[in-house]
């Protein structure tokens, strides 16, 4: 059975150049497609989900001299990621190459590991006390980043915000006087 045209469609209109105020000289089309990239002009750099890279973070000079002590004088050694990867932490591998400084302290053994495996330094601050151990991951500039605890015999956890905001001053405060210390 042979069909016939369809006669719903509706009739084809031919569109004027013009509007109501007047001709347009230009298209809209690359005005609008330019607008992000004028936008984009006036910034120092592209945003990283553009591309751009992210800004470089500037360490305080207490924190550049304890990175420098580690590296002078810290020893290489490899980190459980068990911790680290509650953390966010994880290179896909068993273990995590570091170099490390350790102490003991009347409240604990402090440890801190300097790691530059997703391409930025960065510090994890490690605390033993009694059967416990207390991690947190924070950038060369010591912002913390995360935290963990990881009891002996047990799974490690997340830290709570509460108890993190008290122990991590206490730990990077400890290991920046001792590089004060030996910095003079």
């Amino acid at each position: 059975m042979k069909q016939g045209p369809d006669l719903r469609r509706a009739p084809s209109r031919v569109a004027s150049a013009a509007n109501d105020r007047g001709a347009l000289l230009f298209s809209r089309r690359p005005l609008l497609a330019a607008l992000p990239a004028a936008g984009l002009a006036g910034c120092e750099s592209l945003p990283t989900w553009l591309g751009g890279r992210p800004r470089r973070e500037r360490p305080s000079p207490q924190a550049d001299r304890l990175v420098r002590w580690i590296r002078d004088e810290g020893r290489d050694s490899v980190l459980d990621p068990a911790a680290p990867r509650i953390m966010g932490f994880d290179n896909g591998q068993r273990d995590i190459p570091v170099r490390q400084l350790a102490e003991n302290a009347q409240n604990g053994r402090h440890v801190v590991s300097l790691t530059t495996l997703r391409g930025r330094t960065e510090l994890i601050f490690h605390r033993r006390q009694g059967d416990n151990l207390y991690f947190h991951l924070a950038s060369a500039s010591l912002m913390r980043q995360a935290s963990a605890t990881y009891p002996r015999g047990g799974a490690p956890g997340r830290m709570s915000d509460a108890y993190a905001e008290n122990d991590y001053p206490a730990q990077a405060g400890y290991w920046l006087q001792l590089a004060e210390r030996r910095g003079r």
